[in-house]
């Protein structure tokens, strides 16, 4: 097989996986959050290994008025959701699609066929303050939570950890709840250097 028609390949094979994992991903979005109700205490005992309470970070939206755009480092550009209201650069050579789960649910995706690197964002509405067991098995059905870490996106408490995909294999999470969002961002282990890096640009705007 000559080396340009492994590449096409290669490219075919990275983008039907990305978009079967799209397609399948477990991810489908609650009712809309004026309908979601907050956990009984039975269901706060109950949240999932490893997620520490957010409690502080998620009572309210982010009031007042929405910050401007961001200078870009060289090869980057800034993306920007009013919606979610946050921000964060990205590498330019990544393709980036939006797609409206419905409910207020929302996912994004950053994907580069020819290198193989992506990450994604899946974004619910969340009434509660700490991820339950409930929540994490119906998005992460492998329920699997490898060596979870306690850190903060811009001030927000979060999970990294790495868990299983179906379709992608080893996979690394950074899961932190926010303005009665909860964020979900997932990119394949071997990317999780790379991931850290974007994330160190998150900031709530």
């Amino acid at each position: 097989m000559n080396k340009s028609l492994l590449i096409a390949v290669i490219i075919v094979v990275f983008a039907a996986t990305l978009g079967a994992w799209y397609f399948f991903r477990p991810g489908t979005p609650p009712a809309p959050a004026p309908e979601v109700s907050p956990p009984s205490p039975a269901e706060s005992l109950e949240a999932a290994p490893g997620f520490a309470s957010a409690t502080g970070t998620v009572a309210a939206a982010p009031a007042g008025p929405i910050a401007g755009p961001r200078q870009a480092p060289a090869g980057h550009k800034e993306y920007r959701n009013t919606t979610y209201r946050f921000s964060l650069f990205y590498p330019q050579d990544l393709t980036l699609h939006e797609y409206d789960e419905g409910g207020g649910a929302s996912t994004i995706t950053f994907e580069n066929a020819e290198t193989v690197q992506g990450f994604q964002i899946f974004i619910v509405p969340y009434a509660g303050t700490q991820v339950t067991s409930a929540q994490f098995k119906g998005d992460v059905p492998s329920g699997v939570m490898k060596d979870p870490l306690n850190i903060t996106i811009d001030g927000a408490t979060a999970t990294s950890f790495f868990s299983e995909n179906a379709l992608l294999g080893e996979t690394a999470e950074i899961w932190f709840i926010r303005g009665g969002y909860l964020f979900e961002v997932t990119a394949p282990k071997q990317n999780a250097e790379w991931l850290s890096g974007i994330m160190l640009t998150w900031k709530f705007i």
